[in-house]
């Protein structure tokens, strides 16, 4: 039986939705019912994860040498649970106990822990009132007082759900750790340690600053979005009188709110820095449905709700059974397998996967609690009930969103698969950058190809050595040393890691296999990542072809000597330094370009456009050209639209120059607005629009105020 606030949350939720649906509304969303039975069992789901562990001291017994775990500071005696016998307390770790209060409980953990035992804590209250354990568990001083910004955002969600039911003194206790929060130490995973803040995080911010954070160490852009909407959230709910990171509440929701609504209106006109990260967005958009579900301030909802809806709609045109692709900013590689994102998509959009739902992925108890909904122009774009294929192009800010046109982003979206690639003038977040990719369904199923000089080994993270250029669904990717002397050493390869020289390597031998990939850091080759799940793939006249399912893909390396690296047959965990890369190369056939001037050319065709696979290789082997001078490093290649594409390798520089049928590339006016451009989303100015080519809308946020307008018959006619 479901509690009673749970009961009035559900009335709530309907009383929501029921609204003028207009397309830009949540009440335009098309799958009520699908959505409830994929949202039915999650709350269940998430209260039967474990909690507590984490911040716990851990220790050996000294008799048996088995675990011990307990809420014990470093020095305390502790009982063996074993033998009975006493011993010391040791080190406790990042996340476990650090000091106690005059009353003997513990006022500070070491770290974060409640950025995930928050969740099944709050689910299991949420199923079960009087489920004592969890109550205690969040009674406990030091976990009140985690605000850092995974754990702020959980609270938020937990605060307007369960703080009634937690009692008056609980409410106080949680008001005044709010009241007084502020982190000089930097978060951490609890394997890196860092040094002290130059200024102190809150949960407010510091004037004149991006969201509120300087460029130091004020946070990533999901971080500080997760501090100032919590932050926001308890200043609105919290009673008069009450303080926010010691500024009256009052002046923090002053605060924030500009720092929410400068972000919104930057994002409408440049993009935003961290950009489709398939990693962070499930915490913004978490943070987002805080507001957008329990803030009393309508202003703050409307908000709230542009926000998600230019997160939602962005990630989902570039979306393919529910993995992203082409680039991301602070995004990882590993979006085949469950994960967040993944999850939040399939529990809103139903899966595209072929039945192979991301079901072990965690956390989604924001989106099981939330009456917001993706409306239905965004559905349409992601399940692609548009006309396809189409052409995006996005002018990214750099990443504090400072810079208009920094990085110039290219995509192209068919049916059944998405390529796309970036122009980079800076090295940044270079190991979690996507700077090239393409999906492509198999009966429904994302597999994800990606590749590029081997810095990282691996098909993710940005390896200065590589350079692409892209024209609709042919891409051409290339490596080479760094020479010559840099226009801006600063931002340049030679500012980077890529001072090192490149040098030639022999294909691994099955004993030296984990050496290899150790060396391979500075291997003058491309690499190219080709998940182990495609139907097939043939090699004939010096190029590979494959079989994804509903696509096929033609690779034409720049050299015949390429090769195949067989990381089965060999011993990829002889290094422990790669042993993080192991599953890449465990779930990937991994083709090797070797050269001081390596690469190839990749093209993808929709497979319902032939009869079969022999008649697109005999197509591809007739109709395309590649011809590569190595001395001057350039590329031509004329794929199967027939239009001519040359490349221009740029040894001193992160980008390449080159042209398209004879017209060079420009970067300077990337788009007409400065944001996206496309048939489906543009953005520029504060203002944005939205279709899916029957009908759509607009909205201007230019004057920090909402305006939506439905699109005319004459607009999406054009």
């Amino acid at each position: 039986m479901r509690i009673t606030s749970i009961s009035c949350f559900l009335v709530f939720i309907s009383v929501r939705l029921v609204v003028a649906q207009e397309p830009w509304s949540v009440a335009s969303y098309p799958d009520k019912p699908g959505y409830q039975q994929r949202i039915a069992p999650q709350l269940s789901i998430i209260a039967n994860q474990p909690f507590g562990k984490k911040s716990k001291a851990f220790s050996k017994c000294p008799d048996t040498g088995l675990p011990v775990y307990t809420w014990a500071l470093e020095g305390e005696t502790i009982v063996s649970p074993y033998t009975g016998r006493t011993y010391q307390q040791g080190e406790t770790g990042y996340f476990g106990p650090k000091e106690r209060g005059e009353d003997g409980q513990i006022i500070r953990f070491g770290g974060d822990p409640l950025k995930r035992d928050l969740l099944p804590a709050t689910a299991r209250l949420l199923l079960n009132p009087n489920d004592t354990l969890a109550k205690a568990y969040l009674s406990i001083p030091g976990n009140l007082q985690q605000q850092y910004h995974f754990a702020a955002k959980n609270w938020a969600r937990f605060y307007p759900l369960l703080a009634d039911r937690m009692g008056e003194d609980w409410k106080n206790d949680f008001q005044q750790a709010v009241a007084t929060y502020a982190e000089r130490q930097r978060p951490s995973d609890g394997v890196r340690q860092y040094p002290p803040l130059s200024v102190a995080h809150n949960l407010v911010g510091e004037p004149g600053k991006l969201l509120g954070g300087n460029k130091q160490d004020g946070g990533t852009e999901n971080h500080k979005t997760m501090w100032r909407t919590s932050g926001l959230l308890y200043a609105q709910l919290f009673p008069e009188g009450s303080q926010i990171s010691s500024y009256p509440a009052a002046e923090a929701e002053q605060k924030i709110t500009f720092f929410l609504q400068d972000y919104l209106r930057r994002m409408l006109t440049t993009g935003n820095g961290e950009y489709d990260s398939q990693i962070y967005y499930p915490h913004s958009i978490e943070s987002y449905l805080n507001l957008y579900d329990f803030s009393p301030n309508p202003e703050t909802r409307a908000v709230a709700k542009l926000t998600l809806d230019y997160y939602l709609a962005t990630y989902a045109l570039k979306s393919y059974g529910g993995a992203i692709a082409g680039v991301q900013k602070r995004g990882g590689y590993g979006i085949n397998g469950p994960s967040e994102m993944r999850q939040l998509l399939h529990t809103w959009f139903g899966s595209s996967s072929g039945g192979d739902e991301p079901s072990s992925a965690k956390g989604i108890l924001h989106q099981a609690t939330s009456t917001y909904r993706p409306n239905q122009v965004i559905w349409n774009l992601f399940h692609k009930n548009i006309e396809t294929p189409f052409e995006l192009k996005v002018a990214r800010p750099s990443y504090h969103m400072d810079q208009p046109n920094t990085f110039q982003e290219y995509f192209y979206g068919s049916k059944n698969f998405g390529l796309g690639s970036v122009y980079l003038t800076k090295v940044d977040n270079p190991n979690q950058q996507i700077v090239w990719s393409l999906v492509a369904l198999n009966e429904g199923k994302p597999l994800t190809f990606g590749g590029l000089q081997p810095y990282h080994r691996s098909p993710g993270g940005n390896s200065p050595y590589t350079q692409t250029l892209q024209h609709q669904n042919a891409i051409l990717v290339a490596s080479a040393p760094t020479e010559g002397e840099p226009n801006d050493i600063a931002s340049s390869r030679q500012g980077s890691f890529a001072r090192e020289p490149l040098r030639l390597m022999d294909a691994p031998k099955a004993d030296s296999f984990g050496s290899f990939l150790q060396q391979a850091k500075y291997q003058a080759a491309t690499w190219l990542f080709v998940p182990e799940q495609v139907n097939r793939v043939q090699e004939q006249d010096g190029r590979i072809f494959i079989d994804v399912g509903s696509a096929f893909v033609a690779v034409s390396p720049f050299s015949p000597n390429y090769y195949w690296l067989d990381a089965k047959a060999n011993d990829v965990q002889e290094v422990e330094a790669t042993e993080k890369k192991a599953k890449h190369l465990y779930d990937n056939q991994v083709l090797v370009v070797p050269g001081m001037f390596s690469g190839y050319a990749l093209e993808v065709v929709e497979k319902k456009d032939y009869t079969d696979f022999s008649e697109f290789i005999s197509s591809v082997i007739q109709q395309t050209q590649i011809r590569v001078n190595t001395n001057h490093q350039t590329v031509q290649y004329q794929p199967l639209s027939g239009t001519s594409l040359e490349m221009r390798y740029q040894a001193n520089e992160l980008r390449c120059t080159g042209s398209i049928d004879g017209k060079p590339l420009k970067f300077e006016n990337w788009t007409s607005n400065g944001g996206y451009e496309s048939p489906y989303i543009t953005t520029g100015n504060g203002k944005m629009t939205i279709t899916d080519g029957k009908e759509g809308y607009s909205v201007d946020y230019s004057k920090f105020n909402p305006v939506y307008k439905k699109l005319k018959q004459s607009y999406l006619d054009e």
